[in-house]
């Protein structure tokens, strides 16, 4: 056997060893002892065979489950670096070896993918979107599509429906194409929770289904700390929505695992006038926001970071409401033609009807989205963490699509390229505390990488020129998402 032979069998076994030990920490946290003693059998003959012996990928019409991308610059995303000029092969789902292109043999019959001039990076993450349910399966299966078409490989999907906890395995199972789901639970509202009493069974109830976390929203101060209490003792994260009667100081008392959409900053920023009891809150304190003193913007980020409460911005769901563009303008954007209709219909209605309530007027608009992006830049500078979400499909965010509006808006705030990729690639993995699992373009890392043909830390904008996703290691070129893409817009 060849030197270089032998080297590669023995980057297979340390592959497979590593593979083993990330998947043993997935299992134990969504199965039992059994499951991981099958898992560990399981790859203790993997260990034994070729890597060229790997199953076939499922999806795409590549079979074989090893590609080498041969002399592209990795943006890992672990450093504010380009390595430029490497060979990243994948094996398994896995990446297994980066390298320098002039050190790293690729074995015969090893798919490459030529990455000269190109930048290889980790996927992205939806950190708020959100899947249809059960009543239209196909639906489901397309925005499946749409979000890793766009180079989105991880959704924290708040939608809510054990449906989805069914899809997730699906799709980890490679049965269905799509990006990796983390699951939340079905809205807590009185509907679930009428009283601290029920909270108890209602917690439990989601955490031996499988949910990931637990999507909050609107029920009593007395129902959320009864949840946060029983949440906290099993381990399962709340998230989502602050309620009304519980505002942002007690939800960050009570360790919600993130605040999305900067629910209840505003409202935090202008309790102290004395106009404000008087006052609608309106959408996201739009009907407050002309009382806020931003000199509590600081107290607001301290008490965040004591918390360690993330924050998903969604940036896009108020600035598509609030922009200046008319709304029958705002359906003809090409990625519409990507979604049905009646769903294009239904966003035309609600940015009509929404722009004439009495507490969302141009002006107060106008304010709510400078404050949500000076709140997203002093939160990120100081130090509070935070992740990447767009709310799609909600007000014109087509997703996928929407997570490239998102960028451009975090950006907007005066963060750098590098830092909104931060969020939206490094830090989903940190929030989930599987930073070894996903994130970042590293050796042992799960396969979730977009090529694209400038370079991103220059220009979020070149983070839509892509040449190809790949999702677990099963990689989608160019011409096969396009062609996906079609049949889409032809249903």
């Amino acid at each position: 056997m060849a030197c270089r032979d032998i080297m590669w069998q023995a980057d297979c076994l340390h592959l497979n060893y590593k593979h083993l030990r990330l998947t043993m920490k997935n299992l134990k946290r969504h199965s039992g002892f059994y499951s991981i003693l099958a898992a560990i059998a399981v790859f203790a003959t993997l260990s034994m065979i070729s890597c060229q012996d790997s199953p076939p990928q499922i999806i795409s019409g590549d079979s074989d489950g090893i590609y080498a991308f041969t002399n592209v610059n990795v943006v890992p995303m672990n450093d504010e670096v380009i390595l430029e000029n490497q060979t990243v092969v994948v094996q398994d789902g896995i990446i297994a070896i980066i390298g320098p292109a002039t050190e790293v043999d690729v074995p015969a019959g090893v798919q490459q993918i030529d990455g000269t001039g190109r930048y290889l990076m980790p996927g992205l993450a939806e950190m708020h979107g959100h899947i249809p349910g059960p009543n239209n399966p196909q639906y489901a299966k397309d925005v499946l599509f749409l979000y890793i078409s766009n180079g989105v490989t991880t959704v924290r999907n708040m939608a809510g429906h054990p449906y989805h906890l069914e899809l997730r395995e699906r799709v980890n199972n490679n049965e269905i194409a799509g990006p990796a789901i983390f699951a939340a639970s079905p809205w807590l509202s009185p509907n679930n929770i009428s009283e601290p009493s029920e909270a108890e069974a209602v917690v439990r109830g989601y955490k031996e289904a499988g949910f990931d976390l637990m999507k909050m929203g609107s029920i009593s101060l007395e129902s959320y700390h009864a949840v946060a209490e029983i949440a906290h003792e099993i381990g399962l994260p709340f998230a989502g929505h602050i309620p009304p009667e519980v505002m942002l100081v007690n939800a960050l008392n009570y360790r919600q695992a993130s605040i999305d959409h900067l629910d209840r900053y505003v409202e935090f920023l202008a309790e102290n006038h004395p106009e404000y009891p008087n006052r609608s809150l309106g959408f996201f304190g739009s009907g407050v926001v002309d009382l806020i003193d931003e000199s509590r913007i600081a107290e607001a980020v301290e008490l965040t970071i004591e918390a360690g409460t993330w924050n998903i911005p969604t940036l896009s769901l108020v600035e598509h409401l609030e922009s200046p563009v008319p709304a029958e303008e705002m359906a003809q954007w090409p990625e519409m033609r990507y979604l049905p209709a009646s769903v294009i219909e239904g966003w035309v209605e609600s940015k009509h009807n929404f722009q004439a309530r009495d507490d969302f007027q141009p002006e107060a608009a106008q304010r709510l989205v400078e404050v949500r992006q000076i709140l997203t830049k002093e939160l990120h500078d100081r130090g509070a963490p935070i992740v990447l979400g767009s709310d799609a499909p909600q007000f014109f965010n087509v997703p996928g699509f929407s997570i490239h509006h998102e960028l451009e808006m975090m950006v907007a705030t005066g963060l750098t390229p590098y830092q909104v990729l931060v969020t939206g690639t490094r830090n989903a993995g940190i929030y989930f505390d599987m930073e070894d699992v996903f994130g970042t373009v590293e050796e042992g890392r799960r396969a979730d990488l977009i090529l694209l043909n400038s370079n991103p830390l220059e220009d979020i904008g070149n983070v839509r020129d892509q040449e190809g996703v790949m999702v677990r290691g099963v990689w989608w070129s160019k011409d096969q998402i396009a062609e996906r893409l079609e049949e889409i817009a032809n249903r």
